[in-house]
Parts: C-alpha cells; sequence; structure tokens
C-alpha cells in the first residue's frame, strides 16, 4: 500500500466526517432569541468607566438590541407602556471584553457570557470560529460575541493550527488567504523571520488587515516601530523572555517600555496564564481539584493534562520559587507598562492549561489590581480599552446611549469589589436579559449539551 496515498485518503475521510459532525452541531443552534425585546431597567447607578465616575439614579431604555436612552430615574414619571426592570440602587457595568482566549467549542461562550464577558478575541482562529461569530451575531447562539484571529502564522514546521510561513511569498498568501476568508485580523507568532514578518505586515496594510503580535518585539534586525499600528502585542512574559532575554532586572525596562509607548500598540499582559502554572506548579492536584472540570471540554483537558499540565505537576521547588519570581516580576513589567501610559488590555489566555473562561478573565483583572491599577483602570482594561482596539469603541465598551445593549447588573458596587462582577446579577446581551438564574440554566445548558464529535471534527477541520 502506498503510504501517502492511504495518508491522504484517511485526511479526506476525516475532513468529511468534520464537515458532516459540523453541519449537525449548527442544525442544533436553533432560532434566534435576540429578537423584539424592550424594556427600562430603572432606578441603577451607570458605572462610567470612560469618565471615571458613577452616575447616579438613572433608568436606562433598551429596544432593539440598543441603548436607546438614559434618563433620570423618577418613580413618579416611569413609562407605562414599557416592560420595567427594578434596579433598586443597583450598579450598571459595560459588559467585558476578554481579548485572549482560545475556544473550541459553543458551550464557551456560554460559559463566558455567564460571568459577564459579553465579547472575547480568539487569538488562534479556525473555520469554525467564522460560523459561530454570525451564530453568535443573529441569536443562533447564545453567548460572548466574538472577534476572531486567524491561525497562527508562525515559523514553526507542523506545529498543529499554526500556518507555517517562512518566505516573502507565503507569507503574502497566508494575509490574503484569511483575508478572503473572512478573519478578523491576522495572529503573528514571535518566532516568524525578519523576511516574512516585513512581508506580512506590508501585505495586511494593504488589505486593511489588523494585526496581533504574540510577543511585544520584531525579527532580526527590524526596529519595534515597523510594527506601529498593530490591534495589540500580547503576553508581558515576551518581554521578560525577548528583549529583556530572561533578565529579571527593573533597571533594564525603561528604554524597552520607550520604544513599545512609540508604536502606539496596546498590550495584553495574560498574567492570568503564568498565574495559573505557578498555582499548578506550587499546589499540584490540590489546585486543579478548585478548578471547574466542566469549564473545559473533554478534548482540550486531554491535550492539557498529557502535555503542559503534566509538566508543571512535576515541578521541583527550585522550579516553583522560580515561577513565583518570575510572576512577581510581570506584574512589575506591567506596573511599569501602565506607569508609561501605554494602554493595557485584559486579555486572559483561557482555554490554556485549563484555565476557565469567564472566571479566567476575572483573575486577569484581580491580578491587574495587584499590578496597581485602580479598579477604575482596571475596567478601562476590560471594556474602554478593548473596544478601541478593536475598532469597536463606537458600538461596545460602554453604557451610552446608541451603544449595544451589553452591560452587567449587579446589586454590588464594583468598585468596592471588582469580584461582584464574577457571578453577576445579570448580563444584558445584544438587548436580552439573562438574570443569575437563567445564566446559570444556560450555562449548565450549554455544557451538558457539549459535543465531543463535533469539538473534534471543529479541530480536524482546522488542520
Amino acid at each position: 500500500m502506498n503510504f501517502s496515498t492511504s495518508t491522504t485518503t484517511i485526511k479526506h475521510a476525516l475532513l468529511a466526517l468534520a464537515l458532516l459532525l459540523l453541519a449537525l452541531t449548527q442544525r442544533a443552534y436553533g432560532k434566534p432569541i435576540y429578537t423584539g425585546h424592550e424594556f427600562v431597567v430603572t432606578n441603577v447607578n451607570i458605572i462610567d468607566v470612560k469618565n471615571k465616575l458613577v452616575i447616579p439614579h438613572q433608568n436606562i431604555h433598551v429596544r432593539n438590541r440598543k441603548i436607546i436612552a438614559i434618563s433620570d430615574y423618577n418613580p413618579k414619571h416611569l413609562p407605562l407602556d414599557i416592560a420595567l426592570i427594578e434596579g433598586r440602587n443597583g450598579y450598571i457595568t459595560p459588559g467585558l471584553i476578554d481579548m485572549h482566549v482560545h475556544m473550541y467549542e459553543p458551550a464557551a461562550f456560554t460559559i463566558a457570557l455567564s460571568h459577564g464577558v459579553t465579547h472575547v478575541r480568539i487569538m488562534n482562529g479556525v473555520p469554525a470560529h467564522l460560523e459561530w461569530r454570525e451564530a453568535l451575531i443573529d441569536g443562533r447562539m447564545i453567548g460572548s460575541t466574538v472577534t476572531v484571529s486567524s491561525p497562527i502564522v508562525s515559523g514553526y514546521d507542523d506545529a498543529p493550527l499554526h500556518r507555517t510561513v517562512h518566505t516573502a511569498d507565503q507569507a503574502r498568501e497566508a494575509a490574503n488567504e484569511f483575508a478572503e476568508a473572512g478573519y478578523d485580523l491576522i495572529k503573528v507568532y514571535g518566532n516568524l523571520n525578519q523576511e516574512a514578518l516585513n512581508a506580512l505586515v506590508d501585505e495586511a496594510h494593504k488589505l486593511g488587515m489588523p494585526l496581533g503580535k504574540h510577543g511585544p518585539h520584531a525579527s532580526g534586525d527590524m526596529p519595534i516601530s515597523t510594527l506601529a499600528g498593530f490591534q495589540s502585542f500580547e503576553h508581558a512574559e515576551d518581554i521578560y523572555q525577548g528583549p529583556l532575554n530572561y533578565q529579571r532586572d527593573e533597571a533594564l525596562l525603561p528604554p524597552i517600555i520607550d520604544d513599545l509607548k512609540a508604536t502606539g500598540v496596546p498590550i495584553t499582559p495574560t498574567l492570568n496564564i503564568f498565574n495559573q502554572l505557578t498555582m499548578i506548579s506550587a499546589q499540584k492536584q490540590a489546585y486543579l481539584d478548585s478548578l471547574p472540570e466542566e469549564y473545559t471540554s473533554s478534548i482540550i483537558a486531554l491535550e492539557a493534562k498529557r502535555n503542559q499540565v503534566a509538566r508543571w505537576l512535576k515541578a521541583s521547588e527550585a522550579m516553583v520559587k522560580h515561577n513565583q519570581t518570575t510572576l512577581a516580576f510581570l506584574l512589575t513589567i506591567t506596573q511599569k507598562l501602565h506607569e508609561a501610559a501605554i494602554p493595557l488590555l485584559v486579555g486572559s489566555d483561557s482555554g490554556v492549561l485549563l484555565s476557565p473562561h469567564g472566571l479566567a478573565t476575572h483573575k486577569e483583572m484581580q491580578l491587574l489590581e495587584k499590578a496597581g491599577l485602580s479598579r477604575f483602570e482596571v475596567l478601562e482594561a476590560a471594556t474602554v480599552n478593548p473596544a478601541k482596539a478593536l475598532g469597536m469603541d463606537r458600538h461596545i465598551g460602554q453604557v451610552t446611549e446608541g451603544y449595544n445593549a451589553d452591560f452587567i447588573y449587579s446589586r454590588g458596587n464594583p468598585l468596592e469589589d471588582l469580584n461582584v462582577l464574577v457571578n453577576p446579577d445579570a448580563v444584558v446581551k445584544r438587548g436580552r436579559w439573562f438574570d443569575a438564574s437563567q445564566l446559570t440554566e444556560r450555562r449548565n445548558m450549554a455544557i451538558e449539551n457539549r459535543s465531543f464529535w463535533g469539538e473534534l471534527g471543529t479541530l480536524i477541520e482546522a488542520y
């Protein structure tokens, strides 16, 4: 038997199975539900993140998925012909935006929404994400809406879910293919060579395609200024590993930070994932047992447990101390970036290392607060800054007239304790009010209806 022919046949058969599985999954989305909802939330305090103030005792009028009016609360002058939701002097916060996630099954979007994350940016896209993006917009799926990056463009050979690029021609071909397919941005890895990175940047700019880069540094002799205009740079850890060459020396940071600031590109620190590996290495199985296992799909959990998780479960005491010291230094890097007025973006890297969707977003926010950001500044990194980076700052990221009705309701004040947002009293998504019990119900249904075969099809199609 010819091995290459056999391999090709098997691959084609698996792809056919994958497409069938995806089609069956998409038929199960159901009918749109984000239709016909009009209501007024009365007597709430609006967290105005952009202007860093609280606007007390307001009504919010929602219709056709938008906030159509905000007005002062007066119990004697409430509308009689519109459904009223009593806000009871609670707080309204813009929906959270997580700028760095990895999701390969529909349940992840519902899980994230149940914790107040109303929009996510996937940073390793596959074809199924483009279908889900549309289903989330029109209401056939319930969950966070999504911005989808291309598959990762990297210099690795045969890396799963990566597009291998070594030459300028390959880079230009990839950029055009991803633009034509409908991806929202191109994800660039740090090991792309100088020729390929230059060509990719040039072609993406011609196509009007944003770029997001793993690692806030260029390739070869390219100055960092070459990357001006990128949508974001990812990972404070890569500042430590790249420009600092693993030196935990705060004195070396100022020129690096000056160069980064000059690009005007916001940075997504993704502190959560290094915190996660640090906790696994230190507490071992006890920490894993504290994570909600149902938040991670079986295929992703199996891969993580056999690889990265297994590695950190075997960590020595010396490695634990190294991880803890490095995490503290990553917090310092983040603090210095913030002090330099470089815009920061909340990005949890959820889906990696069993990091739970939604909950990881809040852990990232907690770590930003630990790095020295005020609560208003943390919320800015989770709402206003991401909306601006995505070019969606006229639609999301604020609670104001004309914007999408995507917001969180909490009885407690998030400016006193950000943790009140972890399990919201309600979330409004595209003008639909989901109270706490409905959020839990939706999350549980999504988890129960999870499809091993559907996810397998998603991954096979992407290979």
